[in-house]
């Protein structure tokens, strides 16, 4: 996933202008030496025709079987780039027909070499190719984009060829085409239109493809169908094969085959990309439009996204993250990205993060916060998140990171961090300030007690000292209370936490704790730990005659709970919510008032379903994301 600033897009697009000019440049010279050189060659032939018809006749069809002859060459040699079946099929099929012009030569007459079958047969060998040569530039449009194999175009036309030599030489059912005395047949004649109606057909499919060629190949291929149309035209109007207008034909027929040759083999030497790869300049403007709406799409978003190629530079910057860099974009590209926009503390730190990610020792998807330094020479701390690039062999090649900027944020939490701090200070002296007030009530209400007999007086001293004891277990609940949410919860191990709250608790005898919770991992406040030691504390010291105390698991849909269960006397249906309540605490105390707020902070929840007599049973829902097990870790 690669796109450019705009002014490397720009700088590029000219490089490619220059280029494209430069090959035009160099590309008329060319074409004026060949229209120079097809011009003498013409009036050659036009004079060699004066002089001796035949030796006209042979010149004209070698050059135009040489021709094709040229252009198979570059078609078959072309033929593992799949990106142009026209060149393939019009190549070949220009082959076959050569080898039928080549026997049309050698058949014409007066050549003497086809003893015994007069002028009928070159002409029927002519109708032969000319109808090959239609079919070939009509078929060659319909496989463009489908890239047929080369053995089936090879075998089409040599069946196709084969069958018309057989029904001209072996099995004779080709109609006639000329008739001594008489001169060309209707069959000839008509036979001259269809292949020019085919012909103009073929021009229009390459008309209607004309955007997936190159302006040159286009413009010189529809040139020389046109003047093939003119060629077969001028067929239909001789009556003897030495006539004028049999010269015509053939001057305009050389004609074709050398705008074929500027097409197909000229610009196959000098330009070879605008004739192997047909569709190139329309797929390069596609895919600029691809990558000028990835651009577009990247500038306009939120995050920072930062490329790095193997060697730790910058290969792709967004606007998003130039402007926080205070640096542009086209500036970013190709500077070594720890260098230039580490700050100097955390250079190493960050150039092994980064060797980790390209070696494969540090997982992908890793998030990090990491400080950036801007041109300014400030500093920004963006959120990462960040992505290893991998090559078509699956090799990584760079990193992809996509950043928030969260400075302000992180001094917003480093401030209520400080806020908190101060609080909890605050509250830690004036709990213990209250306590030691609560240790001199009480006293002296022992004091007062032990002075005075009178019982109405010892009533109200008890009473005193119960709102005491109960002050004193508020202020208690209130250090617990205090430390929810304080820090950042964290993925553990409810195993492990449960084993220290077994050796914490100093359980009764006859108690056992069990616990089928291996490698699973929750996502919890670090105070986690207190939800199972009151649990197991609650169990033991109200569940009755408790003996076993089981920890487990199992899934409900995406979710999943973890399974509190023991074998005492269990909890009333009508106290099953009421446990959770602080109101509650005047039988029980806080302690599963405190577990729910605990398990709340990343969102689990508790509840007892358990069968009043047979033992409490107390589920624990956690949410799908914030749990995992042993080896499932990002």
């Amino acid at each position: 996933m690669q796109t450019e600033p705009l002014t490397r897009r720009a700088a590029r697009s000219s490089v490619e202008d220059r280029q494209g000019r430069t090959e035009q440049e160099t590309a008329e010279p060319g074409i004026l030496r060949l229209t120079i050189g097809f011009s003498v060659l013409l009036a050659a032939l036009a004079a060699t025709g004066l002089y001796n018809y035949l030796l006209f006749h042979t010149i004209a069809e070698l050059v135009a079987v040489a021709i094709a002859t040229a252009v198979f060459i570059v078609a078959w040699n072309a033929r593992t780039m799949r990106e142009n079946g026209y060149l393939l099929a019009a190549g070949t099929g220009l082959l076959f027909v050569a080898g039928i012009e080549l026997v049309h030569t050698l058949a014409y007459d007066g050549m003497g070499i086809f003893v015994g079958y007069g002028a009928n047969l070159p002409t029927q060998l002519w109708i032969a190719s000319r109808y090959l040569l239609a079919g070939t530039l009509l078929a060659a449009p319909l496989v463009l984009r489908r890239n047929p194999g080369p053995r089936w175009v090879v075998t089409a036309f040599a069946g196709t060829s084969a069958l018309l030599l057989l029904s001209i030489f072996a099995v004779p059912v080709f109609p006639d085409c000329y008739v001594e005395g008489s001169g060309l047949t209707p069959f000839k004649v008509w036979s001259e239109y269809v292949i020019a109606a085919l012909l103009a057909l073929g021009g229009a499919a390459v008309y209607r493809l004309r955007d997936v060629f190159s302006p040159r190949v286009a413009s010189h291929l529809a040139a020389a169908i046109l003047v093939m149309i003119a060629s077969e035209l001028a067929f239909t109007l001789y009556s003897s094969v030495y006539g004028l207008s049999n010269m015509v034909g053939h001057l305009l027929m050389v004609l074709s085959f050398g705008l074929i040759y500027i097409a197909f083999v000229e610009t196959g030497i000098r330009q070879p990309y605008a004739v192997l790869f047909t569709g190139l300049a329309a797929s390069e403007e596609r895919l600029r439009r691809e990558k000028d709406r990835l651009g577009q799409y990247l500038d306009i978003a939120g995050a920072l996204f930062v490329v790095l190629d193997p060697d730790g530079r910058v290969a792709l910057i967004n606007r998003r993250a130039s402007e926080v860099l205070g640096c542009p974009a086209d500036a970013a590209v190709g500077e070594p990205w720890v260098e230039r926009f580490v700050p100097p503390a955390d250079r190493e730190r960050c150039r092994a993060f980064f060797l980790g990610l390209m070696q494969g020792e540090i997982e992908a998807n890793e998030h990090v916060r990491a400080p950036v330094l801007a041109a300014s020479g400030g500093e920004r701390i963006i959120a990462w998140h960040n992505t290893v690039l991998r090559d078509k062999n699956g090799a990584i090649c760079g990193v992809l990171s996509s950043g928030e900027d969260i400075t302000e944020q992180q001094h917003a939490e480093a401030a209520l961090g400080r806020a908190n701090a101060k609080l909890n200070l605050l509250a830690g002296i004036t709990r213990h300030d209250i306590l030691n007030q609560v240790t001199v009530a009480r006293a002296y209400i022992d004091f007062a007690g032990e002075d005075n007999g009178n019982p109405g007086v010892q009533a109200w001293l008890k009473r005193a000292r119960g709102a005491i004891e109960e002050i004193e277990r508020q202020i208690e609940f209130s250090r617990d209370y205090q430390d929810m949410g304080v820090n950042e919860p964290a993925w553990q191990r409810p195993e492990e936490l449960i084993e220290e709250c077994v050796s914490d608790l100093g359980l009764p005898e006859g108690v056992r704790v069990r616990a089928d919770l291996a490698g699973l991992e929750i996502y919890a406040d670090p105070m986690v730990k207190k939800v199972f030691f009151n649990l197991i504390d609650n169990a033991a010291r109200h569940g009755g005659e408790v003996t076993e105390i089981r920890f487990s698991y199992e899934r409900t849909g995406q979710d999943l709970l973890i399974l509190c269960e023991d074998d005492g006397t269990g909890i009333p249906d009508g106290e099953k919510k009421a446990i959770f309540r602080e109101t509650f605490r005047r039988r029980h105390g806080h302690g599963l008032f405190l577990v729910s707020g605990i398990l709340g902070i990343t969102g689990m929840t508790i509840r007892e379903t358990g069968v009043a007599g047979e033992g409490a049973r107390f589920e624990i829902t956690v949410p799908n994301g914030g749990w995992r097990f042993e080896g499932e870790r990002e």
